[in-house]
């Protein structure tokens, strides 16, 4: 939550009209989020296709 950018996360942003990131939670699972003020919303979390 400190650092978006940190390298553990590789976060980058998904979809930039609708302002949606992507980041991994491990090598086999990403999550997508938004930010709305201060907040993180998770969108969905989902097996990352290999």
């Amino acid at each position: 939550m400190e650092n978006l950018h940190h390298p553990s996360l590789r976060a980058n942003q998904y979809d930039e009209p609708g302002d949606v990131w992507q980041a991994r939670v491990n090598r086999s699972w990403r999550f997508y989020f938004v930010i709305q003020d201060d907040t993180y919303v998770i969108v969905s979390i989902i097996p990352h296709p290999k």
